[in-house]
């Protein structure tokens, strides 16, 4: 029941005749008066609410998400480069700025979304994965030219004057589509031109030589079992060791956990627990059967394909062979690939006194 409440039903007391009895009071001022003679507690009460209102101004976690080609401590780095690191004060940051900085910084970046939620800063972006001709809203008045050798399979041109055709053998630096278009007359005689930034989706066959050769013979991490465990607190990011463990190993790895406290989802502090382990290893000699060679050769080209039709790059024909000798496994042969070709150079403006020009 609240104060309010309580006051209310007074006269119905008075008028029953009714006696009530308090059997616990609950709620801050109830709690402040029962510790009034504490000083020393009330004031590191208000102390402590004090603190937690200055951290609470500061950014103490940055979580960055759809970055692939940059990684996050090179944008973390970048951040604490311009005052938007970890310990940064909120108030300080533009989320708006932020954003287009980092498109201005990361070339691959096409958009960034940044936002602050409590004493967490949130990086939102989205990467070019098109290794072509990259979509942007304007052009300059620009040419296409073959960044590839090999034979066009299909072609849609949306602007400018193609100058090969489906079929054609084309070579790195060949014109493709000119950024001209002649104008004629009644008489079907070029009267005027117009320059235009080319515009077109080119689709190329090529052959992709791919080799990848490695020893049989090789040396692998083997642990021993034992292991060290050591814990350390980290305030601010000063890393205090409590109990960090110590070894002798002569070869070892060191795997660590880390738990960041925070109050609420969205309220994180700048201390963190942490958990090292110390594991020691061993070199020892290896070599890989035949079939475990081919399984790697295998592993490793396919791989190699699943990221170049990543990047929509069709495999139209696989003539990559495996061969496992008495000291090496060479996986060889050629890879016929079928994929956007095109680069943008700027149009060459010729003006006569016969010709006038025109530019959109």
């Amino acid at each position: 029941m609240t104060i309010k409440d309580f006051r209310q039903i007074r006269p119905l007391v008075r008028k029953t005749g009714t006696k009530i009895a308090i059997k616990k009071r609950y709620g801050l001022p109830f709690f402040l008066h029962r510790h009034k003679k504490r000083k020393l507690f009330l004031a590191g009460f208000l102390v402590c609410l004090a603190m937690l209102f200055l951290l609470s101004c500061f950014i103490w976690d940055i979580r960055i998400e759809g970055n692939y080609s940059e990684t996050r401590e090179v944008i973390l780095e970048y951040l604490n480069e311009n005052g938007a690191g970890h310990g940064a004060k909120k108030s300080s940051i533009d989320c708006k700025e932020l954003a287009a900085a980092l498109r201005r910084q990361f070339s691959d970046f096409i958009w960034v979304s940044v936002k602050i939620k409590g004493t967490r800063l949130f990086i939102d972006v989205q990467e070019n994965t098109d290794l072509e001709l990259a979509e942007e809203k304007e052009y300059d008045d620009s040419d296409i030219i073959s960044n590839v050798n090999g034979t066009i399979v299909k072609m849609i041109t949306r602007a400018g004057t193609p100058q090969v055709k489906v079929g054609d053998e084309i070579k790195e630096g060949d014109l493709l589509v000119l950024g001209k278009l002649d104008i004629l007359n009644d008489s079907g005689e070029v009267s005027n031109v117009r320059y235009v930034p080319s515009d077109a989706d080119i689709y190329v066959k090529t052959t992709y030589p791919y080799v990848n050769e490695f020893p049989l013979a090789y040396k692998k991490k083997q642990y021993t079992g034992l292991e060290k465990e050591g814990f350390y607190l980290k305030v601010f990011q000063d890393i205090i060791g409590i109990n960090r463990p110590s070894s002798n190993f002569e070869q070892s790895d060191t795997v660590t956990q880390e738990y960041q406290a925070m109050l609420t989802e969205d309220f994180y502090l700048p201390l963190s627990f942490g958990k090292s382990v110390v594991k020691e290893y061993q070199i020892v000699d290896k070599k890989y059967s035949k079939d475990e060679a081919k399984k790697k050769a295998t592993e490793t080209l396919n791989k190699f394909l699943e990221k170049i039709q990543e990047k929509g790059v069709q495999i139209f024909q696989n003539n990559v062979k495996i061969d496992v000798g008495e000291k090496t496994c060479k996986a060889e042969g050629e890879l016929i690939l079928i994929g956007k070709a095109g680069k943008r150079v700027p149009t060459e403006v010729i003006t006569s006194p016969q010709e006038g020009t025109m530019s959109e």
